[in-house]
Order: C-alpha cells, then sequence, then structure tokens
C-alpha cells in the first residue's frame, strides 16, 4: 500500500476520503473478497457491491473506529466485507430454498458514485471499479496458477496481510514451514505475474 501522510483520522475527513480509498489498494482487497464468495456464489454476490456496501458502513460507522494507520484500517475493511459475504451467502442459500426474499443491489440504490449522499463524492466511480476489477482478474489468475499448498500462504500473506506467525496457525503448520512456503509462492506468484504481462506495477506491496 503507498503511504500516506495525511491528518490523524484521515478517515474521519470526506476531504481526505478519496485519497484514503485509492491507498488501500481496492484491486488485492477484491481478490480477497472473491476467495470468500466463492465461484459458485460470484453469479448472485456481486464483488463491487460487496465493497461499495463496506466503504458506505465504514463511513457510517467511521466514529466506531481509531486511527492506528492504513494497516489497521484495511484490517477493519476486511472485518466489515467479510461479515457482510457471509451475510450475503447465507441469504443466497436461503433464497434457493424459497425462504428470503432478494437481496437489492446496492450500487442500484443511486444514480451517481455518491449513492445519493452515502458516501463522499468522487470516493468510488465506475472507472475505478472497472479498474480494479480488471486488476483484480489479474491477480487472481496468477494466484490461482500457484499450487494450493503455497497459495494459501501467498493469499493470507499478501492479500490479507496477515503476519507469519497467524498464518502458520490458521492453515495449522510450523512457522518455519509458513516462511518456506511463502518464500516458493511468492516468487511462484510474481513469476506468473509477469508472464501474464502485469509487470512489477502489478503485483501487491511486499508484506510487512
Amino acid at each position: 500500500m503507498a503511504a500516506l501522510p495525511e491528518p490523524t483520522a484521515p478517515h474521519l475527513d470526506p476531504t481526505t476520503w478519496s485519497r484514503l480509498v485509492d491507498s488501500l489498494d481496492a484491486a488485492t482487497i477484491f481478490v480477497v473478497i472473491g476467495g470468500w464468495v466463492g465461484a459458485q456464489a460470484r453469479v448472485d454476490v456481486s464483488i463491487e457491491d460487496v465493497w461499495q456496501e463496506t466503504l458506505w458502513m465504514a463511513w457510517r460507522d467511521r466514529l466506531q473506529h481509531q486511527w492506528a494507520g492504513l494497516g489497521r484500517y484495511r484490517a477493519w475493511l476486511l472485518g466489515i466485507a467479510h461479515n457482510r459475504v457471509r451475510e450475503l451467502v447465507r441469504n443466497r442459500g436461503r433464497q434457493k430454498r424459497g425462504g428470503a426474499t432478494p437481496h437489492a443491489r446496492f450500487s442500484d440504490l443511486g444514480g451517481n458514485d455518491t449513492v445519493d449522499g452515502y458516501l463522499p463524492p468522487r470516493s468510488t466511480t465506475p472507472s475505478r471499479v472497472a479498474s480494479n476489477l480488471e486488476r483484480a482478474r489479474l491477480l487472481e489468475r496468477a494466484l490461482d496458477a500457484v499450487e494450493p499448498p503455497l497459495r494459501d500462504v501467498v493469499r493470507l500473506r499478501v492479500f490479507e496481510e496477515l503476519p507469519a506467525t497467524e498464518v502458520a496457525a490458521a492453515l495449522d503448520i510450523p512457522l518455519s514451514t509458513c516462511k518456506h512456503r511463502f518464500v516458493r509462492g511468492l516468487q511462484a506468484y510474481r513469476d506468473e505475474l509477469r508472464r501474464l504481462g502485469g509487470g512489477q506495477d502489478a503485483e501487491p506491496s511486499e508484506p510487512r
């Protein structure tokens, strides 16, 4: 993620919101959301809608978050997105059984990028969303080419930005194994990304 020299709480200021959202590298977040949604549910659950709803909820509840840096803020947004995905996927299952009403798409609520004033202006525009989706597809293709045991580590370390200790615990593997798989997996991912024409500029930032 890009460095963000901003006020002490840029998530509260509508004048800095757009730059804050840009600094989050939404394409990598789209990859994370897509993994949570799964291939089958993508027919009914829109990744870009989940992202817009996440931003709206974050803006609505902005006073509940204490600013502690861009990484913490991104993790907070991912928590919101994860909860929203679980709700939508559960609702999708109930709909198929006839036990739920269809979900209204968030993008249908308003006719412009502010969604009738729910978000600060210019925070999500169609061109930005389209660009992020295109890059996310490229990143997903490169990630999917990595063999599964290595891919899981790369996904959690690079895209979800979890520390190596948390990744090792989540995958129930020794920390040394996690680090070894990450080195191999990251190289395989980068090689595939370059093969696809993504180049170095398309790579997510190195995890901390």
